[in-house]
Parts: structure tokens; sequence; C-alpha cells
């Protein structure tokens, strides 16, 4: 999950603070000398000593005071406040205990992040969807991480072979990515299962568990602690119909008489419908076809035309339309663009290597891709001589490459056009970016 582009300035709040946290502090410092210094200036006897240290001890006492509201009470006031106005704006979503609903995935990414929903977790973490393409590969470690410190995680996905998939496929116009991508979710969960045998310890208490459904999911989810009165659920309203059907969001806390225990009933529904999937199996998936899954991230390389070497590309940040691909990050020479490239624009060669073993048939080479704004694309050298891009398109160019890949290594190039915009005047205003994942099979 990205991070939203802060916009560079003065934060006026931060500065008046400061200087306020700056005058009480001085005010304490002046009071607190009077009143030291007072008996140096005056005579033991004189009418004035007395007045002017009881008013110096009351200027350092308000000193002492400014900076205690300023430092403990403004914050718990402010949110007093700020939680008062939210029943009076919205007095329904407060009563439900909703907290955020998001347009699409790309929303709900940039406003709150995987890792951060993961991070307070004390029990178990519950997540259903369709594939869990993008939990089986960006998240792997965290899963695995959070397994040997003693959580229970539960993984709900559809069955490679559900009649679902197959009108799925069919929506899609034939083509197999869908279930290219349940198959190689479940190979890749198989992978970490055993990991997690191989690096757990009696006292290991966590678990994963995946179960699988045959039918088309009522909503994709992430519940976090259900349990605890500190949970959490992150909900998709309504039925995965396809990746080119956007989907709000709605993330909701345990509030009595909210939405969380709706939510929490129709996950442990969708759960019980289910049956377990074999992770200890030979195959889970009972496929001869090997899969390999690359996608972009760090191990992409960009050319640094200064240093004329390739280099590891940065996860960069998302624009406020693009949209992702699971499993894949965005990824570019930095983490953002500077106004100057906003304005006037760049051109980035991008590449990622790989290895096949020899004598095996490539069945199928896929890679799906967007880019902001435009690339062109080489497989071994051989150009595609097409223009690529469309990050805020429902569906990615989905770009069939099996004719070009071959046993032993291969290279795929990108050559990343940002187009100038000269009015620009935040980085935001004219983001750049390449995001993509390759799906091989071969035997």
């Amino acid at each position: 999950m990205t991070k939203t582009v802060k916009k560079s300035g003065i934060n006026v709040r931060q500065w008046v603070r400061d200087r306020i946290v700056f005058l009480a502090v001085a005010i304490f410092v002046v009071g607190a000398g009077a009143y030291i210094s007072s008996e140096q200036i005056f005579d033991a006897h004189s009418i004035w000593l007395h007045p002017v240290r009881e008013f110096a001890l009351l200027i350092s006492l308000i000193g002492v005071i400014s900076l205690g509201y300023e430092v403990f009470l403004r914050e718990l006031t402010f949110n007093e406040y700020k939680e008062a106005l939210e029943e009076i704006v919205n007095p329904d979503a407060v009563r439900l205990g909703i907290h955020g609903i998001y347009k699409n995935r790309s929303e709900l990414a940039q406003a709150t992040s995987f890792e951060s929903l993961f991070e307070n977790v004390k029990e178990e973490v519950f997540i259903g969807g369709s594939s869990l393409l993008s939990i089986s590969t960006a998240s792997r470690e965290l899963i695995k991480d959070k397994v040997l410190s003693g959580i229970k995680i539960r993984l709900l996905l559809i069955d490679p072979n559900s009649p679902v998939v197959e009108l799925i496929t069919k929506q899609g116009g034939g083509k197999h990515t869908f279930l290219n991508e349940i198959k190689t979710s479940l190979l890749l969960l198989q992978k970490l299962h055993d990991e997690i045998q191989q690096e757990s310890s009696p006292e290991t208490k966590g678990k994963l568990i995946v179960h699988s459904y045959d039918e088309i999911p009522s909503h994709s989810f992430i519940s976090i602690d259900p349990g605890r009165s500190s949970g959490v659920i992150v909900a998709d309203i309504g039925p995965y119909l396809g990746r080119s059907t956007a989907r709000p969001s709605m993330l909701v806390i345990n509030k009595k008489k909210g939405m969380f225990d709706y939510w929490k009933e129709m996950n442990e529904i969708m759960w019980e419908a289910s049956k377990l999937v074999n992770m200890d199996a030979a195959d889970p998936i009972a496929s001869q076809t090997k899969t390999l899954v690359l996608a972009s991230g760090t191990e992409t390389e960009f050319y640094d035309t200064e240093t004329e070497n390739w280099e590891k590309a940065s996860i960069c940040q998302m624009g406020s339309g693009w949209r992702g691909i699971k499993g894949s990050q965005w990824i570019w020479v930095r983490e953002t663009v500077s106004v100057a490239e906003a304005k006037t624009g760049s051109q980035h060669k991008f590449r990622f290597k790989f290895d096949l073993p020899i004598n095996n048939a490539i069945r199928r080479a896929e890679i799906l891709l967007r880019s902001d704004d435009t690339c062109h694309i080489s497989v071994n050298a051989v150009s595609l001589r097409q223009e690529y891009g469309g990050a805020e398109y429902p569906d990615p160019f989905l770009i069939d490459i099996d004719q070009y890949v071959q046993g032993g290594e291969n290279t795929i190039s990108f050559e990343l056009m940002h187009y100038a915009q000269p009015d620009s005047k935040d980085p935001g205003d004219n983001p750049t970016g390449l995001i993509y994942r390759l799906h091989i099979e071969y035997s």
C-alpha cells in the first residue's frame, strides 16, 4: 500500500503551535528569573520586594500552566471537539461505526495500508476474496511474521475448479487470467505454509488456515480481531463481478449495534460454507503445470543516466485516479517526481530479468501492465511496437509474450515516457509510474 502525496509548504498550525510553546517557556523563564533575582535587586526591607516576587511567581505559574495546556491538554480538547463535530455532521456514520467509505480499492489503499491494519492485531486476521493474489505475493512475509508471532491467519478464496471461475473466464473474453491468479495464489500459499512449518517451534501458537468455496463471494473483506472490542473490518460492498467492475469499500470498527456485527456474521457464513484446502498435499490444485509470477517492485531496475548504471527502482506514490494490479506496486526512479519534472516531463528505461528452465515448453506467458503516461516494451530485444498506458483504465493492458520468452535468461525492458505539464505547481499535479505483473506457465 502507498502513501498519499503531501504538498510542500508551511504547516500553519504547527508553526503557530511551536511559537506558542516557545512563548510559554519564555514567560516561565522571565517569571522565574525575576523571582530569583528580586533579592539582589531590592533591599530585604524594601516595600517592593514582596509585591515584585509575588508578581514574578504569578508570571512563572502562567507560563507553566500555558505550557502544560499546550503540550498535554490541547490535543485532548481538540479530539473531544472533533468527535462532537463528527456526531453532529454525520451522526449515522458514527452510530454505525463507519470510519470511511471509499469508491474503489485504489482510494482505499491510499487511505489505509495493509501494514497499518496488521500493526495492532492481537489474535486473528481473517481475509476473504476471489484469488487473494495480492495477499500471497506482496504480503506473504507480513503474514509469515504474524503467524510465527502467534497470530491466527484465516484465508478464504474461490476454488479454481468451481464453475464460477469458468463463468468469470467467459466474461473476460476467454482469457484464463483469473484462473491463473487462483492457481498461482494457492501454489504461493502452499510454499508459505511450508516455510512457516520449517521456521515454527513447539511454542508457536499461530496458524495459517486456507479454505476455498464454490460460489461467487457476496463480498471481499479484511477482518482484524473480530472477537475483540478493538476489531476492525474492511469490506467491499457487493460481489466480485470481474476486475473491470470496481466496488466501493467500507471500513468499520466494533461498535455496539453498528455495521461491524453484520459484516462479521456475513464473513463467518462464507467460512462455514467453505472447505479446507490441504496445504500438506503434494500439490493443492493437482496441476502438472509450473507457474512463475513476477511483479513490479524494487527488483525492477532503471537506467541511471548520470552514473550510466542500472539501479533498483523505487516504490512511487500513486496518482489520485490510478488503479493497481494485484500483487504489484507502482514504481519509478524515485518515490515522486520533482516540480521541475512535472513541468518538463521525463523519459526513463526500466528492465527486469528472470530465468526459465531450459527444455521446458512455454504454455502461456502474459503481462498485465499500466503506466503513466505511456511506455514501449521489448522482450529479449524484440520491440512489441505499440504504446501502452492506461493508469486509470478499468482493465490493464494484457500482452501475450509467449512467442518471445525462452528457456534460460530473459529480459523485459520498458521505456516510460512522462509528458510535460507546464502549469504544474506540485508533484501530484503530474505524477508518473509503471506497474506490471508477469505470469508464465510452463511444463
